[in-house]
């Protein structure tokens, strides 16, 4: 009893975790997105990954967050052009992918039909309740890691 109610709060913690690490990262991500023909040497190009990774280590561990969110907005204001290209390709991409799947004239059967949409009610009712696909990806993940976990004797 009390164990498991320990355990699902450590996952519980760890999955947030996860996720928060998981945005933050994209955010810097998509803020020090430079290509790589823009520097001259191959160093260069290493300093700024190098440069995009400590901030991004630094803001998820919680270290010197004001530089760290200054230093992330002048790159967000310096790339802002690419980062709205960026945006809009997704946004192209995403409107693609319907149309892809319309395209496919292939008749399913009555069974893939009633699988899939039992897949669609069980994704439904997990976002409903709070939970996404991905979260719950990384739960089981996490538990498959736990069971894993050698006492130190």
């Amino acid at each position: 009893g009390e164990g498991r109610r320990e355990r699902r709060g450590v996952l519980s913690s760890s999955v947030f975790g996860m996720e928060r690490e998981r945005a933050v990262r994209e955010r810097v991500y998509r803020a020090f997105c430079t290509p790589r023909k823009s520097f001259s040497t191959i160093n260069e190009w290493n300093d700024y990954l190098e440069l995009r990774e400590d901030i991004a280590f630094n803001l998820v561990e919680g270290i010197d967050l004001g530089a760290m969110e200054a230093r992330l907005k002048q790159e967000e204001g310096k790339n802002a052009d690419i980062i709205a290209a960026n945006q809009a390709k997704e946004v192209e991409e995403e409107a693609e992918r319907p149309r892809e799947s319309a395209m496919d004239t292939r008749e399913d059967s009555p069974a893939e039909k009633a699988g899939d949409n039992l897949q669609r009610q069980k994704q439904l009712a997990l976002l409903a309740s709070g939970w996404s696909m991905e979260l719950v990806r990384k739960r089981a993940v996490q538990e498959a890691r736990d069971t894993f976990v050698i006492p130190a004797w």
